[in-house]
Formats: structure tokens, sequence, C-alpha cells
């Protein structure tokens, strides 16, 4: 369960220019807007590097995010990160979840120890694990090419064959 709200893809790009032509040449290939085509967008900097694949018309919240930062090596300069959600929507999770699992012990508990008609109380927050653990995945899945798709283009952004 951890690891299905906050594991993350580790990921190395290797480049054979400088620090700063290998900023320059990532962010011109992540920041031109497109209402037609889908692009990188985010913000490069030496230190801090926040992609994620933009598709027009379409929304995901559960889509990875690459996070991470531009290192020098013995071979040049390295960038180094890891495709992972975006920290306020494991945040949320987080407060979902934990909201939905209080609320079945808690219901579990009052069911136990009265004998009410609302035996079915706890199937409720158990519903919505369900429904939140669902919305996750399908998001996900509709995501599942997104990191491959966002490392050809930092990739080819990084290589000595792109413009």
């Amino acid at each position: 369960m951890l690891n299905f709200l906050y594991g993350s893809t580790p990921a190395t790009f290797e480049s054979r220019y400088s620090l700063g032509e290998s900023v320059e040449r990532l962010r011109s290939a992540t920041t031109s807007w497109s209402p037609t085509n889908q692009i990188g967008v985010g913000k490069v900097s030496e230190s801090k590097v926040v992609l994620q694949r933009s598709i027009p018309f379409v929304r995901n919240s559960f889509k990875p995010f690459f996070v991470g930062n531009f290192e020098r090596s013995g071979h040049g300069v390295v960038l180094v990160g890891r495709f992972t959600m975006h920290w306020v929507v494991k945040t949320f999770l987080t407060f979902w979840f934990g909201f939905c699992l209080l609320w079945t012990v808690l219901a579990t508990a009052a069911v136990a120890s009265s004998q009410d008609t609302l035996w079915w109380f706890p199937f409720a927050g158990i519903g919505m694990l369900a429904a939140g653990a669902a919305i996750v995945q399908l998001g996900k899945y509709f995501a599942r090419n997104d990191i491959a798709w966002l490392s050809k283009v930092i990739e080819a952004a990084l290589s000595r064959g792109a413009a």
C-alpha cells in the first residue's frame, strides 16, 4: 500500500554537454506551449528539475512527475531524479485513506458495542477505501506511458543528436 501511494521510479539521464548548456537545452525542450500537441512542461534549473507531460484537454492528478537535479560526474553532467506523483496528491490521498480507515475502525467499534441496526456502517468506510484505490489505479493506468514519453523528451534534449 505504501508503494502504491508513495512509490517512485528512479531515473538517471546522462548529458555530454556542460552543466549550463544541459540546463538550457532541457529548458528549451520543455517550455514551449502548444494548444494541440502534448509537451513536457515544468521548471528547469541547475538545482531543481520538475517536469510533467501535458496533454491538451486532459487532466490527471495521478500522473507521474519527474523530480530531480543536475549533478556533475566524472563523465560530464547527469540529471538524477525520480518519477513520482505530485506531493499535493500524496498529501490528499494520505488524508483520504487515513479518514476512511479511521471511519471503518470507529464504526466497527460502535457497531460492536451496541446492538444497533447500523451494522452496515463499517462497510461505508471499506467502500470509500476501495473507491479511492480504484480511482488512483485508474489514474495511474491512464498515465502508464508518461514515464517513457517524458524520458524520451529528456534524453532527446540531452543527447548529441538533438537539435
